[in-house]
Parts: C-alpha cells; sequence; structure tokens
C-alpha cells in the first residue's frame, strides 16, 4: 500500500514542481521582453544630437531644454526663451502656436514631442533693418523638436500638412533616404518640415532638411567644432537654456533675428 500511495503522488508533485519552474520562466521572458520594449523605446527612438546632423558653420545654435523628463514642461519653455531670447510669453501664446499649426497641443504634440528643441541659423547676412525678414530670405533657420514617439509624430505632420493644403497651400514632397521632406509655400521658417532621425525638423530651406537627412558620421560637423564641444559641456543640467554662437556679427544680428521671428509666431495669428 505504502508503494502504491509513492507512487501515485511522486508523478504528481514533479508535475507542481514542472508548474512553478514553467511559470516563473514565462514570467522572466515577460519581464525581459518588456525591459527590451522599454530600451528599444528609450534608445532606438532617440536620434543623433541635432549637432551631429548639422554642418559645422552654424552661426547661432539656441538650446532649449525645458524640462528634466520626457515631455517638456510650459513652465521651463518660457523660462528658456527669455532666458536665451529676453523674451516674455503672451499669456495666449500656446493657442497663438496651435492655430499656427492646426493642431491641438495636448492631442497632437505632447504625445510626441521629447526634451530636446534646437534653434539654429546657418548662412545669415542682414540686409535691411527688417531683421525677422532678412531671416527667410538671407539666412537658413532650423527648428528641431525631439520625438519620443514617432508615430504620433507622423500623425503630427499628416495632420499639419492636412491643414496647410485645406488652406491652399501646395505641398511638394522629397524622399531622400527613409525620410520624406514636405515643402510648401510660407515665408516663413515653417516652410519645409520632415521627421528626421526622430525629430520634427522645420526650416525655410527644403535643401538643409535634404542635407540633414543623410545622417551623421560625415566629416565638418558642429558636433566635432572644440568650441561647440565645450559650449555643450558648460550647459548645467538645471538651465532651461543655452545659446552658441560663432562670435561673428552675425551671429548676434540672427540671434535678434530669431526674437523677432518668435515674437511674431507667439502672438495673434
Amino acid at each position: 500500500m505504502t508503494d502504491m500511495i509513492n507512487s501515485s503522488t511522486l508523478p504528481r508533485e514533479r508535475g507542481l514542481g514542472y508548474a512553478l519552474v514553467g511559470g516563473l520562466a514565462i514570467t522572466l521572458v515577460a519581464a525581459l521582453i518588456g525591459a527590451l520594449f522599454v530600451y528599444w523605446f528609450v534608445t532606438v527612438q532617440q536620434g543623433p544630437a541635432p549637432a551631429e546632423l548639422l554642418p559645422a558653420d552654424v552661426q547661432l545654435y539656441a538650446s532649449l531644454s525645458p524640462t528634466l523628463s520626457d515631455v517638456p514642461e510650459q513652465p521651463r519653455i518660457e523660462r528658456a526663451l527669455n532666458e536665451v531670447f529676453g523674451l516674455t510669453m503672451p499669456s495666449d501664446a500656446a493657442a497663438n502656436v496651435a492655430a499656427l499649426l492646426g493642431v491641438d497641443l495636448d492631442s497632437d504634440v505632447v504625445t510626441w514631442i521629447g526634451s530636446d528643441i534646437a534653434v539654429v541659423v546657418r548662412d545669415f547676412t542682414p540686409v535691411t533693418r527688417d531683421v525677422a525678414a532678412d531671416l527667410i530670405t538671407n539666412g537658413e533657420v532650423l527648428v528641431f523638436l525631439a520625438s519620443r514617439n514617432d508615430p504620433q509624430a507622423r500623425m503630427f505632420l499628416e495632420k499639419h500638412l492636412t491643414v496647410r493644403r485645406n488652406r491652399g497651400e501646395t505641398i511638394n514632397e522629397q524622399r531622400v533616404g527613409e525620410s520624406i521632406i514636405y515643402s510648401g509655400e510660407l515665408n516663413s521658417p515653417l516652410r519645409a518640415v520632415g521627421l528626421i532621425e526622430h525629430y520634427i525638423v522645420f526650416s525655410n530651406r527644403p535643401e538643409a532638411l535634404i542635407d540633414l537627412a543623410a545622417g551623421p558620421d560625415r566629416p565638418n560637423r558642429l558636433a566635432g567644432l572644440p568650441a561647440f564641444q565645450q559650449f555643450r559641456e558648460t550647459i548645467a543640467a538645471v538651465r532651461s537654456g543655452a545659446i552658441y554662437t560663432d562670435g561673428s556679427p552675425e551671429s548676434e544680428a540672427a540671434r535678434a533675428a530669431v526674437r523677432a521671428w518668435l515674437v511674431q509666431m507667439l502672438g495673434p495669428q
């Protein structure tokens, strides 16, 4: 009788042990998959820094880091713009930007925008007293908005371009590698736009975005300049914004021009 009990009991105990081990293995695999997904979401969806994509001849690079987390916070954005350009944002600035872009900031922008924002000027020569107009006609402006969720960023892009088409603007498309560059008829730094290396990038010159789409790891990039490397090293983590210039008179004019354009953009449309 004892042998019969033992023989009937042992397989049941072994089966329970296998079930526990199997359940533990499944849990570990699920945790590993989850960790890999988080790693992918945090790292793969982050592109190279804008300075790795830009040519070295940048006159002005305004870095707006308005957050210590993933999502920019409006008070820190306001502080960044004040630190870098001396701007005081009007109370209706967010609504004005939303109207200009034709989107809802909460549902169409906050869902993807990351913490790395930059405004860049190259090839700028002021020729009149209207520096904001000169910036568009006699310079190259780029606005980088980091994406932490590319599918959501594409949805924003599609909605923004649809609004522009509905307003009567003709939008042209050009594929460059993995990116599509869209260019319209606006006489502003928002004329051309594309999702490039996990950034939504606007520019007044489509060819500037075409160059960016060629990717990093090319010679003579801004990131390789010792002066820019020193600039990056001196930015305190708690600062909302900082600015790099090449020290030329044109770079100071560029700062005034960007400020004038931002005043126009943040005001009523």
